[in-house]
């Protein structure tokens, strides 16, 4: 039985802020529509490359959808692609992604492709796979003919 007199209080503590974010909410407004799209994000802000479109639907100049790439560079026409088994791997879905991809490449858009684990176990692979692709891609005079809508682009703060 508890002692008699005034009750016991416990001191107030200030919440507890993560500095990533582990609930999603930052991603969640920023648009963020997957895990590993989430931790190419982070790995990327963490970098010094320039910051891509995020879910931007690509078209071509006269309107025909090509595709929406999980980040984009339109100045120097890069994509990655993040694609998971769950969602890519089946017959169809696979011979889907390619076309996708076929459609991007013969538009003049260089792609980086990684699946999930890729992003999360190897990020450094994924960041030099992308870091070489858009030094290739500085080299061209013109980046590909291609318009960007609807897209995320600026980083909500941490």
């Amino acid at each position: 039985m508890p002692p008699a007199g005034p009750a016991r209080r416990t001191p107030h503590l200030p919440p507890v802020v993560p500095p990533r974010d582990p609930g999603g909410r930052r991603e969640l407004l920023a648009g963020v529509r997957s895990v590993a799209e989430g931790r190419a994000r982070d790995a990327l802000a963490d970098t010094d490359l320039p910051t891509p479109l995020w879910n931007a639907r690509l078209h071509t100049p006269d309107g025909a959808f090509l595709a929406s790439p999980d980040a984009y560079w339109p100045d120097e026409g890069v994509a990655l692609e993040i694609d998971s088994a769950e969602y890519h791997y089946t017959r169809d879905s696979w011979q889907a992604t390619l076309r996708r991809r076929l459609r991007l490449e013969a538009h003049g858009i260089l792609v980086v492709s990684a699946t999930p684990a890729m992003v999360r176990d190897t990020p450094a692979d994924v960041l030099a796979a992308l870091r070489a692709l858009l030094a290739l891609a500085a080299a061209r005079t013109d980046p590909p003919p291609v318009v960007a809508r609807g897209h995320q682009q600026l980083a909500l703060p941490l």
